[in-house]
């Protein structure tokens, strides 16, 4: 596709154990991008997740996000990390201002050792939206959030109240798409993380909150997030789709126990959501499926294969979900070619 080393902008690592391989990394990182022309200042974003491959037989998986400017009309611009905020990239092509930014934790800025969840996952929220002022923006033009926690069954809880608490501070009204998952960070002793993109110009695009008939609105059982989010730009349509699984149109868990059968109920609420846009599974281009234990890996394999989803590319890691009897979790990007445009 013409992509080159300098072309990433962000990564996520999914490592088996997190604590003891992640210093042989950032050398092994380097060395790669350096011999590449990249320096260490424009290097790209990276989350690093201790969730571990579903297959025993890979160390590490890495997901990456490629931007190739198609005119020169486009520039990729880093800000660098600070004593609070982690390092960022702002994407600018055709006019509009997109910006990633991974590595939260609600550790930055603290000298405080021992923190609290509820005091870190504050923390999380109020960096991002320190991070938005500085561009001009707020925490209302973030569309899609990815959020890590290291107990998920203990602080979910809390975490849904933190983060309902800053949103209705903020005045969102336009929730953004999101998965919150369980993960080993680093460093060791976050208790959370986040990542997220913005559209910093989100006037210059049609933005629509997606709907599924099989599922109900999060924010009905206390989350605040949107099943996923529809981005049209003039030459394609993103579809960002939030973590989902075996939930019901009530909101309820179904198939408690059943892995199979709430795989099934996983996909069908991902095609419900998918659907309505005109979108199929063969338009998905990233994907993250996450078990709750690598013994149904082999089970998810074979019904994804039923389906000829295959060819999605898709990570299948280990990691615990919002709810202790929800046994899988599923999160997707879509892209839909404008007419006449090629992505």
């Amino acid at each position: 596709v013409g992509a080159e080393l300098a072309d990433v902008v962000l990564e996520r690592l999914f490592f088996r154990d997190l604590a003891n391989d992640y210093p042989e990394l950032p050398p092994i990182r380097q060395a790669a991008y350096g011999a590449a022309g990249v320096s260490a200042e424009q290097m790209p974003l990276a989350t690093y997740v201790g969730q571990p491959p579903c297959d025993t037989g890979r160390a590490l998986e890495l997901q990456a996000y490629v931007v190739v400017p198609r005119t020169k009309a486009g520039c990729v611009t880093t800000l660098p990390a600070t004593a609070e905020l982690p390092a960022a990239k702002l994407v600018e092509i055709d006019g509009y201002r997109h910006l990633y930014a991974s590595g939260f934790t609600g550790l930055q800025g603290s000298t405080q050792a021992g923190r609290s969840f509820t005091d870190q996952c504050d923390a999380l929220f109020r960096h991002g939206a320190h991070l938005l002022r500085d561009l001009g923006a707020s925490f209302s033009h973030v569309l899609r959030t990815w959020c890590y926690l290291l107990d998920i069954d203990r602080d979910y809880d809390s975490f849904n109240t933190s983060r309902n608490q800053f949103f209705q501070s903020e005045g969102i009204d336009r929730l953004p798409s999101s998965t919150g998952i369980g993960a080993q960070l680093h460093p060791a002793d976050a208790l959370c993380g986040l990542d997220l993109y913005a559209l910093l110009n989100p006037e210059a695009a049609t933005i629509e909150v997606m709907h599924a008939s099989t599922l109900n609105e999060a924010p009905e059982y206390g989350s605040s997030f949107s099943r996923g989010m529809k981005l049209c730009l003039p030459d394609k349509t993103l579809l960002f789709v939030s973590g989902t699984a075996s939930v019901d149109e009530a909101g309820a868990t179904v198939h408690e126990g059943d892995a199979r059968r709430q795989m099934q109920r996983m996909l069908l609420n991902v095609q419900e959501l998918l659907t309505p846009q005109g979108a199929r599974f063969m338009d998905v281009v990233q994907t993250i499926s996450y078990l709750k234990t690598a013994a149904d890996y082999e089970l998810f394999q074979e019904l994804i294969d039923d389906r000829d989803l295959g060819q999605m590319p898709n990570s299948i890691v280990v990691a615990d979900v919002c709810r202790p009897e929800l046994l899988c979790e599923i999160e997707m990007i879509a892209v839909l070619p404008a007419a006449g445009s090629r992505v």
